[in-house]
């Protein structure tokens, strides 16, 4: 007798259905390596299908630019349990996902087995650990690990990677014992860019790019956070005028979920903003003129369907400027200036601007203690805060001692310009600013003592005492 089967959910890329057995998942895409659809068993528990939905769901999601992993994941038994594990007890990140399913697939690719199968080798017939197969499991993930080494990723990647098999066996009833690596060390480090820096990027980069660099260091944005807004949040303060501009970041918007935050961007990161959705409206030689509405992406791509900006899209963007910029070393893989590095420049410039740290943590929307609720202070003293530091990518030229001395002489309704003539009428040649700040002084201080002898010296013989003195 045929199964059939029955459709638990179905989305605009996917659909996801059980047939008695297996959960199935059929997924279809926009991109020329998902247009075929893919077809894929997925083994997740069918026991509890609302859980094993949103197991699915959450791999789809995660793998939707790698075909391979998606089904490398779904596939076993073993790694959704894996999946399980980080969305029940991590940060439900979907990049963090991805990081974990890699390094497992890599390590069952160096033992020629499937994750399924690895994790059988850990039990006898009678479902209890095989402590001799663990101990061989144990000393092929230190060879493994010690390749990737050799290979030339850093101790930092390594200890991490070893960490990610461990909470792989974990997931799976399995504790193992890998050796203590020596660090880790810091090989590369990268800084915050400083202010001409990220001006040179912006200068460089078209306008939507423009818009992506003054928005990360401005307001602190990851870049997908940043790539899910879309223009309801920003609309209130844009159509109001108001600078600097809030933004409510919501929990889904946020890494791993954890919590909605508030942020802001300054004047400069408004004005290329505006630029960019008035070119939309208006229309390029790339896509049609846009009617932009509330669930409008805040960044889409420039095809002629408005679609959202994807994070792929503007890492490679944003890779190119800083390699035009001079700030991505031709010759390493690793840079001092990276993409996560505009959003070290944002806690970077703030903290040294006064702003306290758990105030841009906060606007970070990293999660603070269960006492410190900077929410409750509300937008508009959050807002005072962040104006107060006047964070600012151009920076502003200071004011010289003759434009000081100039700005007292116009003040009083006179011509700074007229005491430069009496000189070179004189014959005195002026040959430095130091000289002409003397007689700007010079000249201050006759309006001066004119001021005091006209309001509070009545008499000519007091005048003259005053001038002696």
């Amino acid at each position: 007798m045929e199964k059939v089967s029955e459709i638990l959910e179905e989305g605009k890329n996917y659909r996801i259905s059980y047939d008695g057995e297996n959960i199935i998942a059929q997924i279809k895409g926009g991109r020329m390596k998902f247009k075929n659809g893919l077809f894929i068993v997925a083994k997740a528990p069918s026991e509890n299908k609302k859980v094993s939905v949103e197991l699915v769901k959450f791999v789809i999601e995660s793998f939707k630019d790698s075909p391979s992993l998606m089904k490398f994941a779904l596939e076993s038994e073993s790694t959704m349990k894996l999946v399980k594990y980080l969305y029940a007890y991590y940060s439900k990140s979907r990049s963090s996902v991805e990081a974990y399913i890699s390094v497992v697939k890599q390590f069952c690719e160096f033992l020629g087995k499937g994750p399924d199968e690895v994790i059988s080798l850990c039990f006898s017939n009678n479902k209890r650990e095989n402590s001799k197969n663990i101990k061989k499991l144990e000393e092929k993930a230190e060879e493994f690990l010690t390749e990737q080494e050799v290979r030339g990723l850093t101790r930092t990647t390594v200890v991490v990677n070893s960490a990610k098999l461990k909470t792989f066996f974990l997931a799976n009833g399995i504790r193992i014992n890998l050796g203590k690596r020596k660090g880790p060390r810091v090989t590369f480090k990268d800084r915050a860019p400083k202010p001409e820096e990220v001006q040179k990027l912006i200068d460089i980069a078209p306008l939507r790019e423009k818009v992506i660099i003054a928005m990360l260091t401005t307001g602190g944005f990851r870049i997908g956070t940043l790539l899910k807004l879309k223009y309801k949040d920003v609309k209130e303060d844009l159509e109001a005028g108001r600078i600097p501009l809030h933004i409510h970041v919501p929990a889904e918007y946020n890494k791993g979920k954890v919590c909605d935050y508030d942020t802001f961007i300054n004047e400069e990161a408004v004005h290329y903003l505006k630029l960019y959705l008035e070119q939309r409206r208006e229309g390029t030689d790339k896509i049609p003129p846009e009617e932009i509405n509330d669930e409008s992406p805040l960044f889409r791509t420039n095809r002629k369907e408005v679609k959202p900006l994807d994070k792929k899209t503007v890492e490679k963007s944003l890779h190119s400027i800083l390699k035009v910029a001079g700030l991505r070393s031709e010759i390493s893989k690793r840079h001092e200036v990276r993409i996560h590095s505009l959003r070290k420049f944002f806690r970077t410039q703030l903290v040294s601007l006064g702003v306290p740290t758990e105030y841009v943590e906060y606007m970070m929307g990293h999660k603070l203690s269960t006492y410190s609720d900077i929410s409750m202070k509300g937008i508009e003293f959050l807002r005072q805060i962040y104006a107060s530091a006047n964070l600012r990518i151009k920076q502003e030229k200071k004011a010289s001692l003759t434009d000081v001395l100039k700005e007292i002489i116009r003040s009083r309704g006179e011509d700074p310009s007229k005491y430069l003539k009496s000189e070179l009428i004189g014959g005195r040649a002026i040959t430095s600013e130091e000289e002409e700040a003397e007689i700007y002084a010079r000249a201050i201080w006759e309006m001066l003592r004119k001021q005091i002898v006209e309001e509070f010296i009545p008499t000519p013989e007091l005048e003259k005492t005053f001038l002696k003195g």
